[in-house]
């Protein structure tokens, strides 16, 4: 539990949406210099295994990236992350996939997420306390 006092000193806790986890291994630019920094512990990751199963399954069925060379990098994203894993409990969207996504969050009292959600999640741009921002919006606020 973060106290006031130490807030400011700690590092953002920032959860990465499957399609910025996609696109950085699929296509990289702005993505896979998030995905960079993640490794390097520039900001705290968080993710959740509905995370991880979905770029799993997008990058090696959609994209046709080579399966152990998702399962690496996933493991190395996994390694430097704090994992929380969404119930599907509380509904704060009608999307079930993108809810569980919001609830991960929400419970993991993540500052930001980021995604390229252009439907679902971006229009949102705060749920309680986590802002929801672009991959490119996010990347201006760490330099």
């Amino acid at each position: 539990m973060k106290n006031k006092e130490n807030q400011s000193r700690l590092p953002l806790s920032v959860c990465l949406d499957a399609n910025v986890i996609i696109s950085a291994i699929g296509f990289g630019g702005i993505p896979l210099r998030i995905l960079e920094m993640a490794l390097s512990r520039r900001f705290h990751l968080v993710l959740g295994p509905n995370i991880i199963d979905e770029a799993r399954k997008n990058l090696v069925s959609k994209l046709g990236v080579e399966k152990k060379e998702v399962n690496a990098v996933l493991h190395d994203l996994v390694s430097v992350a704090s994992m929380f894993v969404p119930t599907g409990i509380d509904q704060y969207i009608e999307h079930e996939k993108d809810n569980l996504v919001i609830e991960l969050v929400v419970k993991a009292e993540c500052d930001v997420l980021v995604t390229g959600d252009k439907k679902h999640l971006l229009p949102l741009k705060q749920v309680k306390r986590t802002v929801i921002e672009s991959p490119s919006n996010f990347l201006k606020r760490l330099l």
